[in-house]
């Protein structure tokens, strides 16, 4: 599985969406399944997935689908694009 299936199936596990929803328009409180409890859900899903640690100051900086490939990134996650 390569890290962006990886990164996708956290969102699956972690906000209980189905496999062939639109991630990439998926944000914090406007996606229904993305709110306060699915957020930690995710965040602990993403450090599980990518034995990283995200830091509680980066935590509010990770809302779209787009912005936590960025802070995975800066955790050194290589997602090869």
């Amino acid at each position: 599985m390569n890290k962006i299936e990886l990164y996708k199936t956290a969102f699956i596990n972690g906000l209980d969406v189905v496999a062939d929803a639109t991630f990439e328009e998926m944000q914090l409180g406007v996606t229904k399944e993305w709110d306060s409890i699915g957020h930690m859900t995710l965040i602990a899903e993403l450090e599980d997935a990518f034995d990283v640690y995200i830091d509680s100051e980066w935590i509010t900086e990770f809302n779209t689908y787009q912005s936590g490939i960025d802070l995975l990134k800066r955790l050194g996650v290589d997602f090869g694009q």
